[in-house]
């Protein structure tokens, strides 16, 4: 389960914050919310499927069966698997900023026949600093800081774009585009190759050279993501993300392919 919870967290790049003045900003997840109306609790639950990279940098591609539970009070607290324990420091009709803690799936050595015999980056957590600033007409400013807890005890910072266009009374599409850069250990832990790497993989039959990874971009990204309501309980989303590696990232023997791709769908029930 820590493993299909952690796949979740994929999802937080690939939603985008509402534009109609009816719903509110989740700035966590920078995913579209209505505001409830009898009630300061929301709860929703249901599920879905997602595919994604076998690992970042995988060719490969995983499909996994997920739950979808989300847990709000007012616009303050949250829990769920994609935007974790949280609260909203700050949450006014143009600006939000707070704190969070998102599961972190690491890496394990099963994900791919070239990481046989490399042991697991351990699970861990994510602590994490977001913001958002409204700018003009439907774009926000999104910025976050994510500090590993465990994993590869690495940090990664994410900067972008967001805007969303109600096309229908109950469609709502939204577009996020965002650029991350990560420090040279978390760069290491997931893209780097040393010696004792590379001669595993060699006895595995994969040839990966040693590679010395450091600071810089990881990755650039757009993400789409659609929200039907079919009713005020029930609502399909759908989502798809894009992502191209960069610097030392997208330079890894490790990567196999540089664009990698991320979609799902999901069924939820509004109480």
């Amino acid at each position: 389960m820590t493993r299909v919870t952690a796949a979740l967290a994929l999802l937080v790049v690939a939603a985008c914050p509402p534009g109609s003045p009816a719903q509110e900003i989740d700035v966590a997840t920078a995913a579209p919310l209505e505001r409830p109306l009898r009630s300061d609790w929301s709860f929703e639950f249901g599920g879905g499927a997602l595919a994604a990279p076998s690992y970042a940098g995988a060719a490969s591609t995983k499909i996994l069966p997920l739950p979808w539970v989300d847990l709000r009070y007012r616009d303050r607290f949250f829990l769920s698997p994609i935007s974790g324990l949280g609260v909203n420091l700050v949450a006014l009709p143009g600006a939000r900023l707070g704190v969070a803690l998102l599961p972190d799936l690491g890496r394990t050595a099963s994900s791919s026949d070239r990481l046989r015999g490399w042991g697991d980056i351990g699970a861990g957590a994510d602590l994490k600093l977001f913001g958002q600033l409204h700018l003009v007409g439907p774009v926000a400013l999104l910025a976050a800081v994510r500090r590993q807890l465990g994993g590869g005890n690495g940090t990664v910072v994410d900067a972008g774009l967001t805007g969303t266009l109600p096309l229908l009374r109950r469609l709502i599409v939204s577009a996020t585009g965002t650029v991350s850069w990560a420090n040279a250990r978390y760069t290491q832990s997931y893209f780097g190759v040393d010696a004792d790497q590379s001669a595993a993989a060699f006895l595995n039959g994969s040839a990966v050279p040693t590679f010395a990874a450091g600071a810089g971009l990881r990755d650039a990204s757009l993400a789409l993501n659609a929200i039907f309501r079919v009713d005020r309980h029930w609502s399909v989303q759908s989502l798809v993300r894009t992502e191209v590696l960069l610097g030392d990232a997208g330079r890894s023997p490790l990567t196999e392919r540089r664009f990698q791709l991320t979609f799902g769908g999901f069924i939820a029930y509004r109480l």
